[in-house]
């Protein structure tokens, strides 16, 4: 129910005339409440999408633009001003509501982010860097997470397109280039993330993880290791072949060298601590003399249960590479050797090239058919600790 504008000027008014025009204000928006069904109520019961900006400009006695200052540009108001201001809106429930304004501009504020594995140490930095680049943008971020499940990949995917989202960074799990690029053609924009796209139309942001495994291997090559662990879990993850896939050039090169793969269920420090218990029940001759674990907290399990009880020295006995350098890669008790990837400038990246991607579909038509989407590729770097003979 629209609430009744106030009959009398509101210039001239006096101090004692005010008080029943706000009176009669409010209770005409009760009344409006009141009246309203259940399913229109939210908050603190007010209604939803009835009390305006105008009715608080009316309680105040100023301006809808006024109104609009007071929440974008208070500076530009008086301290009498935005207190009358603030009163309205407290006595009124009113919540300004960008997101329904910006909706209705056919701009969506939400950015979707899908990550195949919220519990890697690597994805907090990752999400953190996208949230700060969008909250930047005045916009918002609704992560997913679809634990290594396609399926659920495509449930959220499917989510985030009956959403309307401005866009969607996605860390796959599967090959989900074919929907993206639907989701393109109805408009939607997306980002690859750790993982170089395919199709020249698709936009990745990603590290090299071929280069990654080369660094890896080569360095336990150099230092005289020939039997060489590789301890990952499911090759499905295109991430964890690529580093194999740079494991075994460097093998293939040196003919007195070998490669076992090393199979993990998951990727957690837990699985390496069993996979640690495996490695040392095996007879000296039967054992590798170095391991090049997919991430760190594989190789920080491993290094607790092998120096546990001094049963393997690191790296006399076995030396050991990690990957990512996560934060706590340094601290463990014999500090770890690892590749390191750019966590938080990668998060950046892949949020600012989603925001190209966006401007690309709102521009003109055809525009994004006649490029190629951009690639951003960052390449790793060897950090060389204790548990392969460095400081």
């Amino acid at each position: 129910m629209p609430v009744p504008a106030c009959r009398e000027p509101v210039r001239g008014r006096r101090r004692d005339q005010e008080e029943p025009v706000v009176a009669a204000t409010v209770a005409s928006i009760s009344m409006a409440r009141e009246q309203a069904p259940a399913w229109a109520t939210t908050g603190r019961g007010g209604l939803l999408n009835k009390v305006t900006i105008r009715d608080v400009a009316e309680l105040a006695h100023v301006s809808q633009s006024t109104v609009s200052n007071y929440f974008h540009k208070p500076r530009k108001l008086s301290d009498a001003t935005r207190e009358r201001i603030r009163r309205a809106v407290e006595t009124l429930d009113f919540v300004p509501n960008d997101a329904a304004r910006r909706l209705r501009m056919g701009e969506n504020p939400v950015i979707g982010y899908l990550a195949f594995e919220l519990a890697s140490a690597t994805t907090p930095d990752i999400a953190t860097a996208i949230e700060q680049r969008v909250s930047a943008r005045d916009m918002y971020l609704l992560m997913a997470n679809d634990t290594g499940s396609r399926a659920r990949e495509r449930e959220y995917l499917h989510l985030f397109e009956q959403q309307r989202v401005a866009g969607i960074i996605v860390s796959p799990a599967g090959d989900v280039e074919p929907e993206l690029a639907r989701l393109r053609r109805s408009g939607i924009a997306s980002v690859l993330s750790a993982r170089r796209a395919v199709s020249d139309a698709q936009a990745s942001v990603s590290t090299d993880h071929v280069a990654g495994g080369r660094l890896a291997v080569r360095h336990l090559i150099d230092l005289g290791r020939r039997k060489i662990g590789f301890v990952g879990s499911s090759l499905d993850l295109r991430q964890v072949a690529d580093r194999q896939r740079g494991a075994l050039s460097v093998i293939e090169a040196v003919p007195d060298a070998t490669l076992e793969v090393i199979s993990v269920p998951e990727r957690t420090v837990e699985a390496g601590i069993a996979c640690a218990d495996r490695i040392a029940a095996r007879a000296p001759g039967d054992r590798p003399d170095a391991l090049f674990c997919v991430n760190d907290l594989l190789a920080i399990g491993i290094i607790q249960s092998l120096t546990a009880g001094g049963r393997l020295r690191i790296p006399d006995d076995i030396a050991i590479v990690g990957y990512d350098d996560i934060e706590f890669a340094q601290s463990t008790v014999v500090p770890l050797s690892t590749v390191r990837t750019p966590h938080a400038q990668l998060g950046e990246a892949a949020a600012d090239l989603l925001f190209e991607e966006i401007a690309v579909l709102r521009g003109p038509a055809g525009a994004a058919e006649e490029r190629s989407a951009p690639h951003v590729e960052f390449s790793p770097e060897l950090v060389v600790r204790a548990s392969t003979g460095g400081a």
